[in-house]
């Protein structure tokens, strides 16, 4: 019989206990909760996603208190998931009558998820809270990357529409409440696996820090200016990382934005065995864990579940029929992973054919089966069936004092020199604020500002024409409080980029240093310091090379296995019909990985594969025949890349995929090395191959083979193209949740299907999630990356 979560009544030598909640003003009830999830000790509570709104085997499918957990177990799970969709009808139990949902409909709504919460809590549950919410700059759905983080950060031109948002999910946390009044506590995952590119805050579409100060002006906003006091604030990455804790934390919003250290994973890997993947996963879980312990925090596998080609199948046949268990042994038997509080799979949508899509095994299955094992295991926890006890009494950890630059974000750029710097001050007050630009003793007064809430300090400044020559300034922060004088510095750059002539796609000459390039790229499934800005020499141009610098990309698939790439931030999309071959310089180490050269044009994600086989430096030009549609985007398989697509390209990435598991063995028994280096510069587009005549049929031109295949041969059909690797699924699609390691050039992606629309602003398309069906993907680490994709999950 599995334990029961209870929060467990504190003792006298608990009574003192402090914790480290982000919110200081946090109810009593809330920092019990955060006391109970950050000292699990191996008892882990379990659930899943609209536990109680969807479910296939049970009669109650879709409404009411019956879940597939419940039915396969006879008891409750311990964590009920809800997301903000179901504010806006696009979900159970939510409505959307006639299609829309004003705000009446929307307080409707409101009040029946606070029934759901009231009822989880009745039972002993704890209920988890995620966003997926619509680009408050476009109005698309939450797949809909157009950039907006930087425009609804504070003092942002779309910020009021983002704080509508904000204003729909204080009343849900407000009006959360017990029949006495008492707040219930909800644990609240904002900004969900933001270092895939799925979604419009994720990665190549926001910068590490764009995305910290968003996540931190969420929690402010919700906390200061809303007065949500029963929320505890998760920050959740997509995995695996391989336990690089680096990987991790390249957007960690800080210890006094983050309560709970989640993780997401999906197995999407053998079909036949977990093995590999499970192992992956605890590495991770074991290294956060100990993050949790080292900073006082509760730690939790926040989404898992089988996707993409590991779907469970809607008729229960399964080769992988001991999957739950599996990964519950492999996290109980390790001394650090098994500290983890809770883990949570998504939603059982159900569907049919191939929309269909759960995430907990049909009752009668041999993996349903397993699940009930799962449940039965001592470590984990269901729910108790009475009303959770949060008793106990924890007082927050002092608040340090702390001033920080928000805006402008570290490395972000101001064409015309136009500064206004807000500044935040927290636990003490400010007495005098004032920022300096560079060397220049010249104060730059800050003052409160009722803009935003009242949150920050704010200052303007204008910077001389003389400064605006693309270079870098140092804003310096001084702040006198009664702690003392608290300092911060940030780094902009000042003046345009220098511009570059049409056909060139980038020649690394603009930028003013790494940090510059890291917030012009979005660097998929490695740290963002695997790219840099490397100075070419004589050999260097003479082999191809322009300019002064060329772009440095170092692998490590030890640190983190499968792929790792580099998406350019594009400004709004790209028209490049003029031209039919794209040329790049590259360095080869001889690795043999396969080396993807993606772009996605016309709404098609396009790939090329230039040969890494031989050592080497030369220009590789590729026409447009080579280009194929990635072979995850089965939605738009055989499309070809002409002129017309290339009038819209959205995006460019460059990638390298691991293996020797996913590639052909090399002769000789060789084996690909694990760590490495590539070199790229001039990246550019040209009519036929530069320096034949134009004729484009020299050097691999028309016949279709890509120029540049270091063994002289290197067309795409000897590059790979039809390797088979491993993908993982996405959130571009419906009934499915949300997180990829789908490599780029991947061939055995999973089924595509659907997602539901969700704009924020218009909220103009009708339907619950599940209705929608959608064929494409975005992928981990840059659009397209390879298959997230199936149906949509977190």
């Amino acid at each position: 019989m599995a334990t029961t979560a209870t929060i467990p009544t504190a003792s006298a030598a608990e009574s003192s206990s402090t914790v480290a909640i982000a919110d200081h003003d946090a109810t009593a009830e809330t920092r019990a909760l955060f006391a109970k999830l950050r000292d699990a000790d191996g008892s882990i509570m379990t659930g899943q996603q609209h536990a109680n709104d969807y479910a296939v085997s049970t009669d109650e499918e879709n409404q009411g208190t019956g879940s597939d957990i419940y039915a396969l177990t006879g008891e409750y799970p311990s964590v009920w998931g809800m997301d903000t969709l179901s504010i806006y009808g696009h979900e159970s139990p939510g409505v959307r009558p006639n299609n829309a949902c004003d705000e009446s409909c929307q307080a409707g709504n409101i009040a029946t998820l606070d029934g759901k919460i009231r009822q989880a809590d009745s039972l002993g549950a704890m209920v988890t809270l995620s966003s997926h919410w619509f680009n408050p700059v476009s109005g698309g759905g939450f797949n809909d990357t157009t950039r907006a983080v930087d425009r609804i950060l504070p003092g942002g031109t779309d910020q009021s529409a983002f704080n509508a948002y904000l204003d729909r999910i204080a009343d849900l946390a407000n009006g959360a409440r017990r029949d006495d009044g008492t707040l219930i506590p909800i644990v609240y995952r904002p900004l969900h696996e933001n270092n895939g590119s799925w979604f419009w805050w994720g990665a190549t579409h926001a910068t590490s820090d764009e995305y910290k100060e968003l996540y931190r002006y969420i929690v402010d906003y919700l906390t200061e200016v809303k007065d949500v006091r029963n929320v505890l604030f998760s920050y959740s990455p997509n995995g695996t990382f391989g336990g690089d804790l680096s990987t991790y934390l390249e957007t960690y919003p800080g210890d006094d934005y983050v309560d709970v250290l989640g993780y997401d994973a999906y197995d999407n890997g053998d079909v036949n065995d977990s093995s590999a993947w499970v192992a992956d996963v605890v590495k991770d879980l074991a290294a956060i864990a100990r993050l949790g312990r080292e900073k006082g925090k509760p730690v939790a596998m926040t989404e898992f579940g089988r996707g993409s080609n590991k779907m469970i199948a809607e008729d229960g046949n399964d080769a992988d029929a001991q999957w739950f268990t599996r990964l519950l042994n492999g996290i109980t038997r390790d001394a650090d992973a098994r500290h983890i509080a809770y883990m949570m799979t998504w939603a059982d949508f159900g569907g049919s054919g191939s929309s269909y899509a759960t995430y907990i095994p049909r009752k009668g299955t041999a993996l349903g089966d397993d699940y009930v094992r799962y449940a039965s295991d001592p470590a984990i926890a269901m729910a108790s069936g009475t009303t959770a006890d949060y008793t106990g009494t924890y007082a927050p950890t002092p608040v340090a004092a702390s001033a920080r630059i928000v805006t402008p974000t570290e490395g972000s750029r101001s064409d015309d020199g136009a500064l206004t710097v807000r500044a935040r001050v927290r636990g003490t007050v400010a007495t005098k604020a004032w920022f300096t630009v560079n060397d220049d003793d010249t104060r730059h007064e800050l003052a409160a500002d009722s803009a935003d809430g009242g949150l920050y300090l704010t200052g303007t400044w204008q910077a001389p024409a003389e400064l605006l020559v693309n270079d870098k300034a140092v804003l310096h922060l001084a702040v006198q409080t009664g702690a003392g004088m608290l300092t911060d510095k940030t780094v902009v750059v000042l003046g345009e980029r220098p511009a570059q002539s049409a056909d060139v796609v980038d020649d690394y000459d603009g930028y003013v240093d790494d940090t510059d390039l890291r917030a012009s790229y979005s660097v998929a499934n490695a740290s963002s310091s695997a790219i840099s800005l490397r100075a070419n020499d004589a050999d260097a141009r003479s082999a191809g090379a322009t300019g002064a610098n060329a772009l440095k990309i170092d692998y490590d698939f030890d640190k983190v296995p499968g792929y790792m790439g580099a998406s350019l931030v594009l400004s709004g999309t790209k028209d490049w019909s003029a031209y039919d071959h794209l040329n790049l310089y590259v360095e080869s180490d001889g690795s043999a990985h396969k080396f993807v050269v993606q772009l996605q044009a016309g709404g098609v994600t396009f790939e090329a594969y230039p040969s890494l086989a031989e050592s080497g430096a030369r220009t590789v030009s590729i026409p447009l025949s080579d280009f194929t549609t990635a072979p995850w985007d089965t939605a738009n398989a055989g499309a070809v890349l002409d002129a017309d697509k290339l009038t819209t390209v959205s995006s460019f990435s460059l990638y390298l995929n691991d293996g020797d598991q996913d590639l052909d063995p090399l002769p000789n028994g060789k084996t690909r090395p694990r760590t490495g280096t590539i070199v790229v510069d001039s990246i550019r587009w040209s009519n036929g191959v530069p320096g034949d005549g134009g004729s484009g049929n020299g050097n691999g031109g028309e016949d279709g083979d890509v120029d540049g295949g270091f063994n002289g041969n290197g067309s795409a059909d000897d590059n790979g193209s039809e390797d088979v690797v491993t993908p993982k699924p996405s959130d571009m699609a419906s009934p499915s949740p949300s997180s990829s390691n789908a490599r780029p050039g991947d061939s055995s992606a999973g089924q595509a299907t659907a997602k539901p629309e969700r704009p924020m602003r218009t909220l103009s398309r009708t339907g619950i999630a599940v209705s929608a069906l959608v064929v494409g993907a975005l992928a981990f680490g840059g659009i397209g990356l390879g298959l997230r994709g199936v149906r949509r999950r977190g």
